[in-house]
């Protein structure tokens, strides 16, 4: 069969980087927490730590943990003290040998050690401070590409420690399917290897090379049989591991299927070209693309917050209108992620307070803190940005605007053999508005007459945790939520 659209070897890297990293593990409801030093479990009275299992310290894109890692967790003080030393506060940031020693000793404890030894929490402050400077994000991404490298590996040579991916790859289920499904399966596979090591995937391997799992939803079913859901009824670590990443490949698929005209296709061709370019790397001066480190950032920050970022995509399809998200901090003192597009124009901030605008053409760094939204009575929406005590307007969000570009669904395009491109169309056709992005999807794919499409979302509705709540409430499915917990390899609790 001729595959439409085949997976990229730089967009399987986005997929391990983005989905199964920056969304399945280095997020905690919406937030990015790679760089900056967690621990899986609770900290109690006086400090003490209670870990899950066996979890110590972690930090990264894909959540290196130390106590598994010690050697790693020696280099992240050796370059820390590197940071200290040339920082104008050496002398309070520096660690004295003693210090150092009793630091390294505590970072590099497992989980089991920590409650062996009734372990205290270490002043994390002056770590955090590095891993967020330019020094740690490049001391973290170098990290974060070692492990993208390992999960991503592949070979001609067969049974040579052949990866996840490599032996999926030689699979008639992944050579027929069009690229989308290559995501989701390349994405399953991969974070089931991250996970588990060789403990998991080569039982879902065999399944599909048996001819066993002969779609995606058969081998998620396979991963969800993995082992038993947890006494609460809540999903096993593997399961939420699964369904968590493919909330990330989602966004990676709406994007490769972005309209042409969006600002953010745009990005994401310049970002997937070199998806491993990091965060401090991309900020580099670039006179082929002197905007990458605005792409890179939106990017990024999309993969935190998949349900909204899809509308997010699908707006600027269309050159719509959206208006998502409160700039002021709420009274929890937490942030909502903002999603607003005018036409071509859009303004997006996430909930660690970091914003790119696109306006007229032209990037620019926004801080929601200095951003006011306005609810006009005629229905539209203003944002306001205080440059140096003068209120501007920075976008007009009129949903009454006719949108820029014809409805995908109305497009003549060019259908793909598997009927997925059709699909896909469908799911982006505007309508009736729902707070569920499911309800939406699976509205527009009926509208088109597309039952395949139709059947297939609702899959997507029932195995996600708002179908999940839906069933167990059998009430209206509310606007989902991203779990408050990062994705560890333990049943989940709270990261702190």
């Amino acid at each position: 069969m001729t595959n439409p659209n085949p997976l990229t070897e730089n967009e399987l890297r986005a997929a391990a980087y983005f989905a199964v990293g920056v969304t399945s593990e280095g997020s905690i409801a919406g937030r990015d927490v790679a760089y900056r030093l967690s621990f899986a479990g609770n900290v109690g009275p006086g400090g003490r730590m209670m870990p899950v299992a066996n979890s110590g310290y972690s930090f990264g894109t894909l959540q290196i943990d130390l106590g598994q890692h010690p050697d790693v967790a020696r280099d992240l003080l050796d370059n820390y003290q590197t940071w200290a030393r040339t920082h104008p506060d050496r002398a309070t940031l520096e660690l004295g040998q003693n210090e150092y020693d009793t630091t390294l000793q505590s970072l590099q404890r497992t989980g089991r050690q920590m409650h062996r030894n009734n372990s205290v929490d270490i002043d994390r402050s002056r770590i955090n401070r590095f891993l967020d400077s330019d020094a740690g994000r490049a001391f973290v991404h170098g990290l974060d590409t070692e492990h993208v490298n390992g999960v991503t590996a592949t070979d001609a040579v067969v049974g040579n420690q052949d990866s996840a991916l490599e032996r999926l790859q030689r699979t008639d289920l992944y050579r027929d399917s069009a690229g989308d499904e290559q995501a989701e399966l390349a994405g399953m596979l991969m974070k089931l290897q991250n996970q588990g090591g060789e403990d998991f995937w080569p039982r879902v391997l065999r399944g599909i090379e048996a001819g066993r799992s002969t779609s995606v939803d058969e081998v998620k079913t396979a991963i969800d049989g993995l082992l038993p859901n947890l006494r609460n009824g809540n999903p096993d670590y593997l399961q939420s591991g699964a369904d968590n990443t493919l909330r990330g490949i989602e966004v990676l698929n709406a994007l490769r299927g972005a309209d042409p005209e969006s600002p953010l296709s745009r990005a994401w061709t310049n970002v997937s070209a070199n998806p491993l370019i990091g965060p401090v790397a991309a900020h580099q001066p670039n006179a082929e693309n002197p905007h990458l480190g605005f792409e890179y950032d939106t990017v990024r920050s999309l993969f935190l917050t998949p349900e909204s970022s899809r509308r997010f995509i699908e707006a600027l399809d269309r050159g719509g209108s959206l208006a998502e998200g409160n700039p002021q901090p709420q009274a929890n003192g937490r942030r909502q992620a903002g999603f607003y597009v005018s036409g071509d124009d859009f303004v997006h901030w996430n909930q660690n307070g970091r914003g790119q605008a696109f306006i007229d053409g032209q990037w620019r760094r926004i801080d929601p803190d200095s951003v006011t939204r306005v609810r006009n009575a005629d229905g539209t929406t203003t944002l306001t940005i205080d440059q140096g005590g003068r209120q501007e307007t920075l976008l007009r969000v009129d949903p009454r605007t006719p949108a820029l570009r014809a409805d995908a669904g109305t497009m003549l395009e060019q259908i793909d053999p598997t009927g997925q491109e059709s699909e896909r169309r469908a799911e982006r056709m505007s309508g009736p508005t729902f707070e569920s992005p499911y309800l939406n999807r699976l509205l527009a794919a009926v509208t088109a007459g597309d039952e395949t499409g139709a059947d297939r979302i609702l899959r997507e509705y029932a195995r996600s945790p708002e179908g999940v709540a839906f069933l167990e409430r059998g009430a209206q499915p509310p606007v989902p939520q991203q779990a408050e917990e990062r994705e560890i390899q333990q049943p989940p609790v709270r990261q702190v």
